[in-house]
C-alpha cells in the first residue's frame, strides 16, 4: 500500500495536466527515439556489411591502386601513385608461393545495355576479367557458362549479364545466345549470373563482364587494373598477401625506407573502417541523446517546481493529518520519475517504428539494438531521478503551517 499510494496521487497529477505533462516529455520522447533510430539504421548497415562480405571468399584479396574503405573524400591520395600494370598482376603467379590463382579486372561504371527496344538506365557496372573474376569475387552462374581463357586469347564479344539484366531485357525468352547492344559493340550472351540481391539501396546484380582483352580493345589500356589474388588456403592468407607485397616492392625498385604506393585490400578492411565509424556514431548518438535529456530533465524540474507551488496547499493539510516528509518527498520524486519514464516509452515505441518505417522506403537496413533501449530507459530513470529529487526535497521540506496558510 506505502508503494502503490505515491504512484497512484502521481498518476492522477500528471493525468489532471495532460498537455503540460505531454511538453514536458518531448525532449525525453525526442532524445531516446533518437539514440534508437540511429542505432537501429547503423546496426543495420554493420549487419548487411558483414553479411555481404562473408559471401566473398574469404582467401581473396585484391591489389589496386588506391587505398580501399569508407572514405568521405579522396584529397589524401597520392596522385604520383603508378598504375597497376597487367604485366605487374601475371608476374604473381610464379614468384608468391603461397598465391594459388590471381585475376586481372577493369570496370567501367555509369553504362547501359540493350536488346531490341528495351534499354537499361545508365547505371550499370560493366568489367572486363579473366575466367578466375567469377569465382574471385564470390559471383555464380546460374545458366550458361562464364568467360574462359579462348575468349579472353581470341579477343571474343562475349558477355555474363546480371540476373536483373537479364530478367529486364529477357522478359519472356532464354537470353542465352541472344545478342545485346553496348555503347562499344554487340555481344553474344553466354551465361547469366545467379541473383545476389541489394545492398545499401543498390542492386548487385546490374553487372556484366566481357573478356578482359575485349575490354580493354573497346574501352582503351591506359587505365589501371584491380587484381583478385586467391590464397591457397586462409592459413597462409596473410603469407601470400606479404609475398605480393614483397613481389610489388621489388618490381616498382622501392627502397626500405619508402611507402608502398600500391594499396591491398581485403573484406576485413571494409569491416574495420565501419567498425571504426560505428564507434563515432555511437559516442555522437549518446552525445545528442544526453543534450536532448538533459533539456528534457531542465524542463522537468520546472514543472515540479511549479507542480509544488500549485500544491502547496496540498501538501500542508497531508503534512497536517499525519503525512512525513519521506512519504511527500516519494510522492513527488515517483511522479518525476513516471515522467520521465512514460516519455522515454513513448521514445522507444516511435524510436523502433520509424526506422521500420522509413528504411524500407529509403532501402536502408535495419537491426535494432537491445541495448540502446535499455541504455534509453537508464538515461530516463537517471532524469527522473536527478532533475526531480529538488523540487521534491523542496516540497518534503515545507512548512506544515506555511503551506497550510498559502493561497
Amino acid at each position: 500500500m506505502l508503494v502503490y499510494e505515491p504512484i497512484r496521487m502521481a498518476v492522477g497529477a500528471i493525468i489532471s495536466h495532460k498537455l503540460r505533462s505531454f511538453l514536458t516529455l518531448l525532449g525525453v520522447i525526442i532524445g531516446v527515439m533518437t539514440i534508437i533510430s540511429m542505432m537501429s539504421v547503423i546496426q543495420g548497415l554493420q549487419v548487411q556489411i558483414e553479411t555481404q562480405m562473408s559471401q566473398l571468399s574469404a582467401d581473396v584479396f585484391q591489389l589496386q591502386r588506391w587505398d580501399a574503405g569508407i572514405q568521405f573524400n579522396d584529397h589524401n591520395r597520392d596522385r604520383t601513385r603508378p598504375k597497376v600494370k597487367l604485366e605487374e598482376a601475371m608476374a604473381i603467379p610464379d614468384a608468391c608461393p603461397s598465391v594459388a590463382q590471381i585475376g586481372p579486372e577493369v570496370w567501367e561504371f555509369g553504362q547501359w545495355v540493350s536488346h531490341n527496344e528495351i534499354r537499361t538506365n545508365p547505371n550499370i557496372s560493366l568489367a572486363g576479367g579473366y575466367p578466375e573474376f567469377a569465382g574471385n569475387n564470390g559471383m555464380a552462374v546460374a545458366r550458361g557458362r562464364f568467360l574462359t581463357m579462348d575468349d579472353v586469347e581470341h579477343v571474343r564479344n562475349v558477355i555474363v549479364l546480371g540476373g536483373a539484366l537479364a530478367t529486364k531485357l529477357f522478359p519472356f525468352e532464354d537470353p542465352l545466345e541472344k545478342e545485346v547492344r553496348l555503347e562499344k559493340g554487340r555481344f553474344k550472351v553466354v551465361g547469366v549470373f545467379e541473383e545476389m540481391g541489394s545492398s545499401f539501396g543498390r542492386s548487385n546484380d546490374n553487372q556484366m563482364a566481357i573478356p578482359f582483352s575485349t575490354f580493354t580493345k573497346l574501352y582503351g589500356k591506359g587505365r589501371s587494373i584491380n587484381v583478385t589474388v586467391k590464397a591457397r588456403s586462409t592459413a597462409v592468407f596473410k603469407q601470400a598477401q606479404d609475398e605480393v607485397i614483397s613481389l610489388m616492392r621489388r618490381l616498382r625498385s622501392l627502397k626500405s625506407d619508402e611507402p608502398d604506393n600500391f594499396a591491398i585490400w581485403s573484406p576485413e578492411n571494409l569491416i574495420d573502417d565501419f567498425n571504426k565509424i560505428y564507434r563515432w556514431v555511437q559516442v555522437a548518438a549518446i552525445g545528442i541523446c544526453s543534450i536532448s535529456l538533459l533539456v528534457a530533465g531542465i524542463g522537468i524540474m520546472n514543472i515540479m517546481l511549479v507542480s509544488v507551488t500549485e500544491r502547496t496547499r496540498e501538501i500542508g493539510v497531508r503534512r497536517a493529518i499525519g503525512a512525513r516528509r519521506g512519504q511527500i518527498l516519494a510522492q513527488f520524486l515517483v511522479e518525476a520519475v513516471i515522467l520521465s519514464e512514460l516519455g522515454g516509452i513513448i521514445g522507444i515505441i516511435v524510436g523502433v517504428l520509424l526506422p521500420l518505417w522509413v528504411a524500407p522506403a529509403m532501402k536502408l537496413p535495419v537491426a535494432i539494438p537491445i541495448w540502446s533501449i535499455f541504455l534509453g530507459l537508464a538515461f530516463c530513470s537517471f532524469v527522473g531521478i536527478g532533475f526531480g529529487m529538488w523540487p521534491a526535497m523542496r516540497a518534503s521540506k515545507l512548512d506544515p503551517v506555511e503551506a497550510l496558510r498559502y493561497e
